[in-house]
């Protein structure tokens, strides 16, 4: 027995010994991995300044980044400055995101009333062809005029003139890396908070690659402290609509904050109806919440309506016009508050035209308090607008009142600036 047990101490100490030496070397290898991941960009970018002949067709530019390019500078908002606000988000407990069109600049901002509810704005900036350059404009003086006023600027990138050069884009891993050094690249020249992606309408095929761009591009702009926002079709289930290439289940572990694209439930090209009813607006939310964190999603707000004619396609209309054609006409304006689906909570009339009758909806006062109630009810990171300048003003009234002065969620802007939080 004597002689037993000190072998079976050895034999104990091996066993110890052998399993540590093991965790070791995995956590080495997972390490090495991880810094291969983050490496991809950097690596691809300095061995090559232009995607290779065989990756990627050559392209002309037409408008390659019109505005000129200054050397870059530092924007940062000085916190110590009585003059500048302390740089703190979300202002009102909920995240206020806004896309913003290409034509406002600093001045419009300025002149906003309801600057002071705004996180984050997404000017419509730039979009990119097949080997991953930027096309667009840039606006330096909004950037500085928004960063005074506490608000992230998170400029969009978008597909929506050509889908088709995304998928040749997306499918082959040197222009994707390409693209990914040029967005990190602009993002710091120009001291953006952050970047948006809205690359839409694209075939489940790329499910895969739309995945691994998203996790890379979110890799290689959080080593630089940099957000990344995704703008994904509304769905209900994980294939649906449109948005089966987008996977929520994986590119939620990435972002900062999954912005749902929850409008156009009626669209341009189909019959008249609601934008965006609630009944669909809360499906879209739950399921969500079943794979992404809630603090990261973002439920989408339209502050535009549709003008459909007997025949065609629709045209969106900002609420100052579909105003001035229930003030010139004397229109009586529908409210839908049920269907047969459930809560619908938006209005509609209808007028004669030179092509006939034409049918209009947008949403209303009760549909855009529904809408917040419910970020609220799900404790969902916040909401994000399309877009500025289509909106009625007493939608922000509404926002002030329901994000801002309501007591839960003024503690729950409190929270972070107290001790222990």
């Amino acid at each position: 027995m004597k002689q037993i047990l000190p072998r079976l101490r050895r034999l104990f100490l091996v066993l110890v010994y052998s399993t540590a030496i093991l965790v070791a070397v995995a956590l080495i290898v997972e390490t090495l991995q991880m810094a291969q991941r983050r490496t991809t960009v950097s690596s691809f970018a300095a061995t090559s300044a232009t995607p290779s002949a065989t990756a990627a067709p050559e392209v002309t530019p037409v408008a390659l980044l019109t505005v000129p390019t200054p050397a870059p500078t530092t924007l940062a908002i000085d916190n110590d400055s009585e003059t500048q606000p302390k740089s703190y988000h979300p202002k009102t407990g909920r995240y206020i995101a806004a896309w913003w069109p290409d034509t406002f600049g600093a001045a419009d901002l300025e002149e906003m009333p309801y600057k002071d509810l705004l996180d984050e704005i997404s000017p419509f900036w730039y979009s990119t062809d097949s080997s991953g350059r930027l096309y667009g404009v840039r606006d330096d003086e909004l950037v500085r005029a928004a960063q005074r006023h506490n608000i992230r600027v998170i400029p969009t990138i978008h597909s929506v003139g050509d889908p088709s050069a995304v998928i040749a884009l997306l499918s082959n891993p040197q222009r994707r890396a390409y693209h990914i050094q040029l967005i990190v690249d602009e993002v710091l020249a120009r001291n953006y908070d952050g970047i948006d992606i809205d690359y839409e309408a694209l075939g489940s095929s790329m499910r895969e690659e739309f995945s691994i761009f998203i996790r890379d591009l979110a890799d290689a702009l959080h080593s630089q402290n940099k957000m990344l926002t995704v703008a994904v079709h509304a769905k209900v289930e994980d294939y649906g609509g449109l948005g089966g290439y987008q996977d929520w289940a994986e590119i939620g572990q990435y972002v900062d904050r999954l912005r749902i694209m929850t409008y156009d439930y009626s669209w341009r090209g189909s019959n008249p109806g609601p934008v965006a009813p609630l009944y669909w607006v809360q499906a879209v939310a739950e399921y969500a919440t079943t794979v992404v964190d809630p603090a990261k999603v973002v439920i989408g707000i339209p502050f535009y309506g549709y003008d459909w004619p007997p025949s065609g396609r629709a045209r969106a209309l900002p609420w100052s016009d579909i105003n001035d054609l229930i003030e010139e006409r004397d229109l009586t304006v529908n409210m839908m508050e049920r269907n047969r689906y459930g809560q619908v909570d938006e209005s509609w009339f209808s007028y004669q035209s030179s092509v006939g009758m034409r049918q209009v909806w947008f949403m209303t006062d009760n549909g855009l308090e529904s809408k917040l109630d419910l970020v609220v009810e799900k404790d969902l990171a916040g909401i994000a607008i399309w877009r500025i300048g289509y909106e009625k003003p007493e939608y922000w009234e509404i926002v002030r009142r329901k994000l801002v002065e309501d007591p839960a969620l003024i503690q729950r802007a409190i929270n972070p600036l107290l001790p222990d939080h």
